[in-house]
C-alpha cells in the first residue's frame, strides 16, 4: 500500500505573504546602510549612491517584491484587498520616480516620489490598526494570550509609523536630511515587525491552533 501524497495548495497563502513583505522590509534599511557605509541621508537616497550599483537595484528590487506581494495580498476584507493595492502601486512609484536626494540626484516627476512615499506610509499605519481591531477578536478563547501579544506589537509598530510621520515633517521645518533616514528606518522596521507578527510564523505570539508553517 503507496501513501497518499499530502495535498499542498497551489499557490503561497496570505500568511506566508505577510511573512515574507516583513522579511523584505527589516533587511532593506540595513543592508542599504551597510552597502553605502553609513554615508546616505535617506534609503532613498541609495537609488543614486555613486560606489556601487547594488544599492541601487537592491532598492529597487525589494520595493517591487513588496508591491508584487501587496498585489498579490487579498487580505480578509474588502479594505484590506484594496488598501493593499494601493500599496502596492504607491511602493511601485517609490522604486520607479527616485527622489532628488544626493549626487547628482534628479527627479523625474517633481513631487512624485515624496507623495508616493507619503501615500505606503499611510496606508501600513493603517494595516497595523486593523490589524489590532483583527486580533481583539480573539480575546474571548483560549487564544487570547498569543492575540494580546500581538496586539502589544502591533500598537509599538503604530506608534513607530507615526514616529516615521513625525520625523518627516520634522526634516520639512528643520530641512535636516539625517530625518529622513531615521523616518524611513522607523517606517520600514515598525512595518515589517506588524507584518511578521501577522504572519502566524513566529513562536510565543501565535496560538498553536493558528501556526502557520512557511511551506503548507
Amino acid at each position: 500500500m503507496t501513501d497518499t501524497p499530502t495535498a499542498r495548495p497551489p499557490e503561497i497563502n496570505q500568511y506566508t505573504i505577510k511573512f515574507l513583505i516583513g522579511f523584505v522590509a527589516l533587511w532593506l534599511p540595513v543592508t542599504e546602510l551597510v552597502l553605502s557605509r553609513g554615508t546616505i541621508t535617506s534609503i532613498s537616497e541609495s537609488y543614486w549612491y555613486p560606489d556601487s550599483l547594488w544599492s541601487r537595484n537592491i532598492f529597487v528590487g525589494a520595493l517591487v517584491a513588496i508591491a508584487a506581494l501587496l498585489a498579490g495580498y487579498n487580505g480578509t476584507s474588502p479594505k484590506q484587498l484594496w488598501f493593499g493595492k494601493v500599496a502596492a502601486l504607491a511602493a511601485v512609484l517609490v522604486s520607479m520616480f527616485p527622489c532628488n536626494c544626493g549626487n547628482d540626484a534628479h527627479e523625474i516627476v517633481r513631487g512624485l516620489h515624496a507623495a508616493s512615499a507619503g501615500v505606503l506610509f499611510a496606508v501600513l499605519a493603517w494595516f497595523c490598526w486593523d490589524f489590532i481591531e483583527r486580533a481583539k477578536t480573539k480575546l474571548h478563547d483560549d487564544r487570547k494570550t498569543a492575540a494580546g501579544r500581538r496586539i502589544f506589537i502591533y500598537r509599538a509598530c503604530g506608534i513607530g509609523m507615526v514616529v516615521a510621520i513625525a520625523l518627516f515633517v520634522a526634516h520639512v521645518i528643520t530641512k535636516d536630511e539625517r530625518l529622513i533616514f531615521w523616518g524611513e528606518t522607523f517606517g520600514l522596521v515598525s512595518f515589517g515587525f506588524s507584518w511578521l507578527t501577522a504572519s502566524h510564523k513566529l513562536p510565543g505570539i501565535t496560538h498553536p491552533s493558528e501556526k502557520e508553517t512557511m511551506f503548507g
